[in-house]
């Protein structure tokens, strides 16, 4: 999304949304930034770099969440050129909205999934547990793991198996807005909690710190988690195997 070359109205919802991405930005003192998104360009398919350091920084430069403006007549961003990518939040409000929904017309069993957001409504009909599939990787080999998911949120980020390897390490596709190169954390965050939002925000958080970073702040939220680390090892109450 450009909304640069003037103000754009908001509503309600919109507003609302905005206010959750610059909570999470601050949460996670500023390395949550929906316009690093424009950082992909500089990055091939393979996640390999492909652009000069003199280009990345000249594209860093519209780059901050600090540069959208928010005033009553809408919001706007200040640099031209800037992009900003609403996505990762857009789906969990979207989720937990369709799920309150739901609720409000008394519906007892539902399971709404957008992408890697999932929530769901007390069982299923027949009273059976709804399950949710995690591809999880295992020795040299990618497995699905199932979690019961009963009246419970999941929101998982990142993925091992686009992670890309450079002098030996792998990193996965999250940039950093501070200089543009990969982030050496988790490769991939799934957490379960009351909401869509709220899991969102811990798994989102979790895999922007460096690893070690992240596996400390997820034990302390108190929530159901499971991580993948740069080794491929699984981490987390939720992980079926070390």
């Amino acid at each position: 999304m450009q909304i640069n070359s003037s103000f754009v109205a908001t509503d309600g919802e919109t507003d609302s949304l905005f206010e959750f991405t610059g909570a999470l930005w601050a949460e996670s003192k500023h390395v949550f930034d929906p316009t690093t998104r424009i950082l992909d360009n500089c990055y091939d398919s393979e996640g390999k770099l492909r652009a000069s350091r003199e280009q990345v920084n000249g594209i860093l430069k519209l780059v901050g969440f600090q540069h959208l403006e928010r005033t009553e007549a809408g919001v706007h961003l200040a640099r031209k050129g800037m992009v900003i990518d609403l996505n990762n939040c857009v789906r969990p409000y979207a989720v937990d909205c369709l799920r309150k929904l739901l609720r409000k017309h008394e519906a007892r069993h539902a399971l709404i999934e957008m992408d890697s957001d999932i929530a769901t409504i007390g069982k299923q009909q027949g009273g059976a547990n709804w399950l949710v599939g995690i591809r999880l990787p295992k020795g040299s080999r990618a497995t699905i793991t199932r979690l019961k998911l009963n009246d419970r949120c999941f929101a998982m980020r990142g993925n091992f198996e686009r992670a890309t390897i450079e002098d030996g390490e792998r990193y996965g596709r999250a940039l950093s807005p501070i200089d543009g190169q990969p982030i050496p954390g988790l490769l991939g965050v799934g957490v379960s909690a009351d909401s869509c939002l709220e899991a969102c925000s811990a798994a989102s958080i979790a895999r922007l710190k460096t690893e070690a970073a992240g596996l400390k702040w997820l034990d302390s939220l108190g929530l159901p988690w499971v991580a993948i680390g740069r080794d491929l090892r699984c981490h987390g109450p939720l992980a079926p195997w070390p």
